[in-house]
């Protein structure tokens, strides 16, 4: 029997992220030739990933993520929470709506509401009963880089912007969304969940603030440097930001090293995902200092692509699928009722891993060999691989979603969380 109380917020990531395989159908279509262009066809892709999909993920798992406990089910908090759905599904349609056919009053009246659904989210957050449950405070402090994020975006749909100029907005809201608050998620998410499903304490426990202030403080100087169009902020925030990003790894492998070396494929995509994060790392400076000398505009769109079907799309293979099942789970905690669900939950497949990456390397690669005819094949045989990925992916989840088992019956869904 399918399951009919899933969280809402979840339901509505799957969908959008299936959404988004059409669209990356369709730009494969584009690539071979077989239907025209369509207009903003690869940021609307982009979006349904991140707005679309990770972000209605962390709306619906921050309050479990930040402490919230189950029997925290007033009306007020359940009304609250409905609240943010209905305002980030009203919300975000307008935004697509308005992205696509270049209506800057619609995409403002869907950016506010999306402001406003981040709003309760923050409230949410802030009442959670267990506000140390991660030491350092990735969750209460990653929604706010998506508050400025939004800001952002009212900037460019405003034509309201800094020292930076348009592009150094567009670099300001894509560095505040990312490297700031799913970045801050998912660190925080990791600390929690990666010593139960590994098996093993954390590792290096005192790296944890060093992984917290390196991301905040890195990801502070990638939104505020191109936003002032200040170079040096920019590098100064990058070099923070790694070593926080490399604290983090140092954590996750030695705690897998020390651990049961359980769940290998998701450890898998997990090393993957960061590979792609880093990747654009040393070609930063080239970028901005040598824009003239080396392609730079190629490898910008390559380094987006690898953000989000490298990076977010592993995280979301790796994970999604057991978050589905664990909030729909009774238990002790957010980290147990996961665990306990990723022994129920099928693993991904070696093919699905090898794809999604083989394609990004396709896709990274077209960036790097001179123009002609061999970039457009790699171009449509990367968004092919990582079209398959997510095809697995997509079946993965939604198993996941209408899942029934004994340990999830009965369940009121995180929106009671």
């Amino acid at each position: 029997m399918l399951r009919t109380r899933n969280d809402p917020f979840l339901v509505m990531a799957g969908l959008y992220l299936v959404v988004g395989l059409f669209a990356t159908v369709g730009t494969l279509g584009v690539e071979a030739g077989v239907i025209d262009v369509l207009p903003r066809l690869r940021w609307l892709t982009i979006h349904f990933v991140t707005i679309g999909g990770m972000t209605q993920a962390l709306f619906g798992v921050l309050p479990a993520l930040a402490g919230s406990r189950r029997e925290d089910t007033t009306n007020a908090t359940v009304r609250n929470r409905w609240l943010q759905w209905l305002s980030l599904n009203a919300g975000y349609p307008l935004i697509l709506i308005g992205m696509a056919t270049g209506t800057t009053i619609v995409a403002v009246v869907g950016a506010s509401l999306v402001l406003g659904a981040l709003a309760g989210l923050l409230a949410t957050v802030y009442r959670s009963k267990d506000p140390a449950v991660d030491g350092p405070s990735y969750f209460r402090t990653a929604p706010w880089f998506l508050v400025v994020g939004i800001l952002a975006a009212f900037g460019m749909l405003l034509n309201v912007h800094g020292p930076g100029g348009y592009f150094g907005t567009i670099e300001a809201h894509v560095h505040a969304n990312v490297w700031g608050f799913l970045a801050l998620v998912a660190a925080g998410a990791l600390f929690t969940v990666v010593p139960r499903l590994f098996g093993a304490d954390l590792r290096y426990p005192r790296l944890r603030r060093v992984t917290y202030w390196g991301i905040t403080a890195g990801a502070g100087g990638l939104v505020a440097g191109p936003w002032l169009a200040r170079h040096e902020l920019t590098m100064l925030g990058l070099v923070v930001y790694v070593v926080g990003t490399a604290a983090l790894l140092a954590n996750v492998i030695g705690t897998y090293r020390v651990g049961e070396r359980a769940q290998p494929e998701r450890f898998a995509l997990l090393l993957g995902a960061y590979l792609w994060l880093a990747f654009p790392v040393p070609w930063a400076p080239l970028v901005l200092l040598f824009p003239e000398t080396v392609p730079a505009t190629a490898i910008e769109i390559a380094a987006i692509d690898g953000l989000v079907f490298g990076w977010m799309l592993q995280l979301a293979m790796a994970f999604l699928p057991i978050v589905a099942v664990g909030t729909k789970s009774d238990g002790a905690g957010f980290a147990a009722r996961t665990t306990a669900a990723s022994e129920t939950v099928g693993t991904p497949s070696w093919l699905q891993i090898a794809s999604v990456n083989l394609g990004m390397l396709a896709l990274w690669l077209t960036a790097i060999l001179p123009i002609g005819g061999t970039v457009d094949s790699l171009s449509l045989v990367g968004y092919l691989l990582v079209a398959v990925a997510w095809g697995f992916f997509a079946v993965d989840l939604w198993t996941a979603l209408t899942t029934s088992s004994t340990s999830t019956a009965g369940s009121s869904g995180i929106l009671s969380e």
